[in-house]
């Protein structure tokens, strides 16, 4: 009886629920450290330690790529690395200090450099306005400052009771407290302290937006906050404090009790009862409709005044507005709402400023876990405890709909909320079309959202990422990414072939195949899978039938060596950058497509082939389809 032939695209990603019987054939049942993408399966990328040095997978030999990997150092502190954002073409990195709190570094060509700030003065008394960019002189100290921030928080220049601070630096001589200081364009006001140093607060962990409230091409800056301190605002030169005239300070420095009727209220574990964000210290950041928002873990969120991101008083337009529930994340730029994501509910912001701010609720039954929200397409994507979860848009104005999209992996989420594994960071790479999501055991999901319905494959590196950002270094040089992690270094992803010089370990097992007979037995040949390889692979490959059941044949692992095949090693430029000049010109010689043919031998009613890759060295390779040499045998009664 001659063979007869099947073949399937390998794609949908890990299903952990579906029947074996009813399962698609192409999808996989088992998988580590590859990711679904528009081809096929493909394996994840390297990743590489970064501090703006030259990267060691651009080095020309292993030995120099092992040397440059070396001089790469961690970011300089203690702990884990607590946030990284990439603001104006630079990468930013954010650990804590043995001695002096929260400290910010910035890559360089000769790693990370140490950034340093200036002082706040606050003021009073103010009868003409300081304006930025002057020269603040201190009418008794005689002392010197160039003005970066001016701030006004109470009061007016007309009426001479203005009140606020200024942010300086460069200062020549010490200023008094008390003493009048004037300006080079005549502002003047009493200065109501000795000056302040701007520092960041140690502990917990960064939220980032970057926008431009101003209007003009020089004002694009980087706001953020980490729930320890005040928020700031950062030019890329200098650093402002944004003082929403909540408390400010450390609870461990500040003292506050609840009292009711005289009776103190009793907590667990000591913990302070806070019926709003009295204390100035916002967890998370963003902006929407030219306000910016600051969540605090109290339940509250506080907008400033219509493009004035410093601004938090009401005549400016500030408000705030009570959520209910801590704030787990904020997500700005969805059909003209706001979402607020909180531990128990989520709800959407809609209007236009705080005269006609409405907040509407989406759930009162679930919130959202922390640091896992994130825009995909213009889709708001979080992790519940009920799995990954979209908000759509719906044919109603402004209305919105809830769904999952995490039911195949179910199972997988269900442990992890069992043994205690929380969600660390979250990422979207815009390029490729997913949603990563890191835990803090190392393991993590990639969601590609490329096709009808979105495929999840889980990873897992060798370190515990705390915090990622997303952005282009340079104008059209593409999207880059980064992660920070425990170990106190920052890495790169999609860079190099390796995890930072270690083998990537992966495979894929795919579902059981019954090549649409259930109940019939067939002789399989051999198995024949399309690879797009850029370079030369060898890929390890097995095959189980009949669910692995000890009475039937299993196949040990077979190592293939796949010569190398990809469209993109023809040349269609014309042997060069530029528009193909004929068809004379492509070299068509090198391969388009790799083969891995592994010759089988085994009786069953069905089959699941396993893939397996354990390399440091060479280039990331897709697996496209699937077909099966197989001889029909007998009905099983």
């Amino acid at each position: 009886m001659p063979q007869s032939t099947s073949t399937v695209l390998l794609r949908g990603g890990l299903d952990l629920v579906t029947p074996p019987v009813a399962m698609d054939p192409g999808k996989c049942i088992a998988a580590l450290n590859y990711e679904p993408e528009a081809d096929g399966y493909r394996r994840i990328g390297g990743y590489e330690r970064f501090d703006g040095r030259p990267r060691p997978s651009e080095a020309a030999t292993d030995l120099e790529a092992e040397q440059r990997r070396l001089e790469i150092d961690e970011v300089d502190g203690i702990g884990e690395v607590r946030g990284v954002a990439i603001f104006k073409g630079d990468v930013y990195a954010f650990r804590d200090h043995e001695t002096r709190g929260g400290a910010m570094w910035k890559a360089s060509a000769v790693g990370w450099q140490g950034q340093t700030f200036g002082s706040y003065i606050t003021f009073s008394s103010g009868t003409a306005e300081y304006v930025e960019g002057d020269v603040l002189v201190g009418g008794t100290s005689g002392a010197t400052a160039t003005i970066n921030r001016v701030v006004l928080r109470s009061g007016s220049y007309s009426a001479g009771d203005a009140a606020g601070y200024v942010v300086i630096n460069d200062p020549v001589a010490a200023f008094q407290s008390g003493e009048t200081a004037t300006s080079t364009s005549s502002g003047s006001a009493t200065l109501s302290a000795e000056p302040q140093r701007v520092n960041l607060h140690p502990g917990g962990r960064y939220s980032f937006v970057e926008h431009n409230f101003y209007g003009a091409r020089k004002s694009r800056r980087l706001y953020f906050a980490n729930g320890a301190g005040t928020a700031f605002e950062y030019s890329g030169e200098w650093l402002a404090p944004i003082l929403t005239g909540g408390v400010e300070g450390d609870l461990d420095v500040v003292t506050f009790i609840l009292n009711r009727a005289g009776d103190n209220v009793v907590t667990r574990a000591g913990d302070f009862v806070i019926a709003r964000g009295e204390y100035d210290r916002p967890r998370f950041v963003t902006e929407f409709r030219n306000h910016l928002f600051l969540s605090f873990d109290a339940g509250s969120v506080l907008h400033s005044g219509v493009a004035e991101p410093l601004d938090y008083r009401a005549i400016a337009g500030a408000a705030e507005i009570a959520f209910g529930s801590k704030v787990t994340g904020m997500l700005p730029g969805v059909s003209t709402a706001l979402f607020i994501l909180g531990e128990s509910r989520v709800d959407f912001l809609a209007g236009n400023d705080s005269s006609d701010f409405q907040l509407l609720p989406l759930s009162s039954s679930a919130g959202a876990l922390a640091y896992t929200p994130q825009i995909m397409n213009q889709t708001p994507i979080y992790l519940d405890d009920a799995g990954l979860r979209s908000v759509s848009s719906t044919s109603a104005f402004g209305d919105f709909r809830m769904g999952s999209i995490s039911q195949m992996v179910e199972p997988l989420l269900r442990r992890k909320r069992r043994e205690g594994i929380l969600p660390t960071a979250s990422i979207v790479m815009k390029r490729k079309d997913q949603y990563r999501l890191f835990f803090n055991d190392g393991t993590g999901l990639i969601v590609y959202f490329g096709r009808k319905n979105p495929e999840i494959l889980p990873f897992k590196l060798p370190i515990v990422v705390t915090c990622a950002c997303a952005g282009e270094l340079t104008k059209g040089g593409g999207e880059r990414y980064f992660v920070g992690a425990t170990d106190g270094f920052v890495y790169e992803l999609q860079a190099g072939n390796s995890f930072d010089g270690a083998e990537v370990p992966a495979f894929l097992r795919l579902a059981w195949n019954t090549i649409g007979a259930p109940r019939q037995q067939k002789r399989f040949h051999k198995a024949t899978v399309e690879v797009d390889a850029e370079e030369d692979v060898e890929i390890g490959i097995a095959f189980d039938v009949d669910y692995r059941r000890n009475a039937n044949a299993h196949g040990a692992r077979a190592d293939v060596d796949v010569d190398a095949g990809s469209p993109s090693l023809v040349d269609t430029d014309g042997g060069g950058a530029g528009t193909v000049q004929g068809y004379d010109d492509i070299d068509w010689t090198p391969s388009m497509q790799g083969l891995v043919e592994a010759y089988l031998d085994g009786i069953g009613t069905n089959l699941a082939l396993t893939l397996i890759s354990e390399h440091t060295t060479e280039a990331p390779h897709t697996f496209s389809s699937m077909t099966i040499n197989f001889m029909p045998r007998k009905i099983v009664r």
